[in-house]
C-alpha cells in the first residue's frame, strides 16, 4: 500500500513566499519529507518493520497532513495487524488529501474488504470515484443479493477498459446469462474475490458441474474452480470437478494434469504428486507453467520433505516462500535479491 513518493517542493521560491505570512513552523509542515521517506521506504523493502514503523510514526508526528507519509504509516500499520489503526491514518488525513482522496478512499475499501466488513467496502468504494472501488461495490450489492445495483454498476464499468472493464464485463455476462448456473457463479467469484473463499468454494462446487458440458467456458471454469479448491485446502472438492471434465481447452491438458499434482500435494500423496510432476516433465509442459505448479504444490505441501523435492533445482520468490516455511535451512539462498531474501537471512 505504500503511496508513490512527492517531488519536492522547490525551497527557495515556497520558503520566502511562505515565510512573508506563516513563518518556519508552517514551511516545515508542508515541505515534503521525500529524504526520510525513502528510508522508511527502505526500512520496510529491507523486511524491518519495527524500525520503518518507527520511522513512519515519527513523520506522522512532524508531518501530519502530508498524504504519502499517511499512507505509508497505514501500510507499516496493516502489516503489524492494526488494521484499525492504519484505517485511522488515512481517515485522518482524507480531508486535506485533495485530488489524492479518492485513492485514500480506496485504500479504505481495501482494508474493510481485508477485516471482512463488506458494508464499508461498498461504502468507501462508490465514495472513492475510481473504477477499481466501484468494482469492489458491486461485488458486495452481488453477495448482498442485490443483483440490479450490482449490474448496474457491471454496466457502468465495462466500458472503462483495462482489467477493471474486462472484469465488469464478465461479470455483467454471467449475470446476463439464461442459465441460472452461471448466474449463480457470478455470487461465487464475487464471494472468491472479496475473501470468502470457503463460502465460494462451496457455492461453486455445486454450480460448476451443473455448468452447460458443450461449452469451452465451462471447462475453463473447472479447471479455475478445481486449481482454486487445491490451494486453499479443498484438493478433494478440486479432484472431484476434475473427474467431471469432459475435455479440456485445447492446449490446456497439461494445466489439468498440473492441478491433479498440486492437489495431491495438498492431499498428502506424495508419490503420486511426484510421479505427476515428473511426468508433465516428460510431455514437455511449458516450462515457466511447470515451475509455477511445482511452487504452488510445494506451499500447499503437506509433509515438508515433499516440499523441497518438488522445488528441487527451481529459484523464485515462491519456492523460497514455500520452503522456509518448510523449515528448509538454504531457504533464503533460493530468494531472488530484495525484501524477502533479506527478511530471510535476517529472521
Amino acid at each position: 500500500m505504500p503511496g508513490r513518493l512527492v517531488r519536492a517542493l522547490g525551497v527557495g521560491v515556497v520558503a520566502g513566499a511562505l515565510l512573508g505570512s506563516t513563518g518556519c513552523d508552517k514551511v516545515k509542515e508542508l515541505l515534503q519529507p521525500e529524504a526520510d521517506l525513502t528510508v522508511a521506504k527502505a526500512k520496510l523493502q529491507e523486511g524491518d518493520l519495527p524500525a520503518a514503523s518507527a520511522e513512519f510514526e515519527r513523520l506522522s508526528g512532524e508531518h501530519p497532513e502530508n498524504v504519502d507519509v499517511a499512507v505509508g504509516r497505514a501500510y507499516a500499520q496493516m502489516l503489524a495487524g492494526d488494521a484499525a489503526g492504519a484505517d485511522a491514518t488515512l481517515a485522518a488525513v482524507l480531508p486535506t488529501a485533495g485530488e489524492k482522496a479518492g485513492e485514500i478512499t480506496l485504500r479504505r475499501a481495501l482494508l474493510a474488504q481485508r477485516a471482512k466488513n463488506f458494508d464499508d467496502v461498498k461504502k468507501y468504494g462508490v465514495a472513492s470515484g475510481l473504477p477499481q472501488g466501484k468494482l469492489l461495490a458491486a461485488e458486495v450489492h452481488l453477495i448482498d443479493l442485490e443483483g440490479d445495483e450490482a449490474a448496474a454498476l457491471f454496466r457502468e464499468l465495462s466500458g472503462a477498459g483495462g482489467p477493471v472493464g474486462e472484469t465488469a464485463a464478465t461479470y455483467l455476462k454471467m449475470l446476463e446469462s439464461d442459465n441460472q448456473h452461471v448466474a449463480g457463479l457470478a455470487e461465487a467469484t464475487a464471494l472468491w474475490s472479496l475473501g470468502d473463499r470457503e463460502t465460494a468454494l462451496t457455492t461453486a462446487s455445486e454450480l460448476v458441474p451443473e455448468l452447460p458440458a458443450d461449452q469451452e467456458a465451462t471447462a475453463e471454469a473447472v479447471i479455475v474452480w478445481a486449481s482454486r479448491a487445491a490451494t486453499t485446502g479443498k484438493p478433494a472438492v478440486a479432484m472431484t470437478l476434475l473427474d467431471g471434465l469432459e475435455a479440456p481447452p485445447a492446449g490446456q491438458a497439461w494445466r489439468v494434469e498440473a492441478t491433479r499434482a498440486i492437489a495431491a500435494a495438498a492431499a498428502g500423496d506424495n508419490e503420486d504428486a511426484l510421479s505427476k510432476f515428473a511426468a508433465l516433465r516428460a510431455a514437455a509442459a511449458p516450462s515457466d507453467g511447470l515451475a509455477d505448479a511445482r511452487a504452488t504444490a510445494c506451499a500447499v505441501a503437506s509433509d515438508p520433505a515433499l516440499a523441497q523435492r518438488l522445488v528441487e533445482g527451481l529459484e523464485s520468490a515462491a519456492v523460497a516462500r514455500c520452503l522456509a516455511k518448510a523449515g528448509a535451512a538454504d531457504a533464503a539462498s533460493r530468494a531472488p535479491a530484495g525484501p524477502l531474501k533479506s527478511h530471510l537471512e535476517n529472521p
